[in-house]
């Protein structure tokens, strides 16, 4: 009974143990990440002398992400119009064109778009500089007076901000258009293209659309940051890469989703 007892009271320690260790983990980042953020948006001076490095980090960003998000918007606005029509059944379908925008523009789009570039870009990110740090280059830069956040996480962070807004533009416009082909293809759907097209334009603000493009500013930077402080915490050994590359982008997820609400409650406020 007493070895039962004290197996159960470590078994519980060790729970304890796990979750505090997982909390004192997770304040580490966000503390770790509010620090690169500001020294990064203290670097915002140099700028201009890192305009190519931005470039080559945006174009590397766009060109990665450009036929998966296309492939991803096409198909996430089809299946929009079809599950939406079958849950209007009985009711007018005209509203399909203001569901599909507004769904793409608001909420879709950046969401799906933030997911997809933090697994890309994120992950690349968080693995570059992991290995820069395991193999002591970040030390060498040190060693030459190069200011990391200006170097490395400056360019990432602007390229990664700037570029999220455009993504997220370019799939809005995919998904719609995906919705109308399926208004057109799909026999089950009773609304003609113009009738869809109508109720958009109805519907569908400017400020819809800006509200998305905020939120991928946001998205995009937060991203940035949180996978290039994980990749510094890398120390010592290979596996270190790897599992900066799988909390970048974990992380990324979670703090997106927090963002999404936040800046959603933000909009219905004002």
């Amino acid at each position: 009974m007493q070895a039962a007892g004290r197996l159960e009271a470590q078994n519980s320690q060790g729970i304890l143990t796990r979750i505090g260790a997982s909390v004192l983990y997770g304040l580490e980042i966000l503390g770790q990440s509010v620090n690169w953020a500001l020294r990064t948006l203290g670097s915002f001076g140099e700028i201009p002398k890192r305009a190519g490095l931005i470039l080559d980090e945006m174009v590397r960003i766009g060109t990665s992400s450009l036929f998966i998000s296309s492939f991803l918007a096409f198909f996430v606005g089809m299946v929009l119009v079809v599950q939406t029509a079958d849950q209007l059944e009985g009711y007018p379908q005209e509203v399909l064109g203001s569901i599909v925008g507004l769904s793409m523009t608001k909420e879709l789009g950046p969401v799906l778009m933030a997911f997809l570039l933090a697994g890309r870009a994120g992950s690349a990110m968080a693995a570059e500089l992991a290995a820069m740090q395991v193999y002591e280059e970040i030390a060498a830069l040190r060693t030459l007076d190069i200011r990391v956040e200006s170097y490395l996480i400056l360019p990432k962070f602007i390229a990664t901000a700037l570029t999220l807004p455009l993504l997220i533009l370019y799939a809005d416009i995919i998904g719609i258009l995906a919705g109308a082909f399926a208004v057109a293809i799909d026999p089950a759907i009773h609304v003609s293209v113009n009738a869809y097209f109508h109720n958009l334009q109805a519907y569908l603000k400017f400020s819809d659309i800006i509200t998305g493009m905020v939120k991928g500013l946001v998205f995009g930077a937060v991203t940035a940051i949180l996978s290039c402080t994980i990749g510094l915490r890398a120390r010592r050994g290979t596996e270190e890469i790897s599992n900066a590359t799988t909390s970048a982008v974990v992380w990324s997820f979670i703090t997106v989703t927090v963002f999404d609400y936040i800046i959603a409650r933000i909009v219905l406020i004002f």
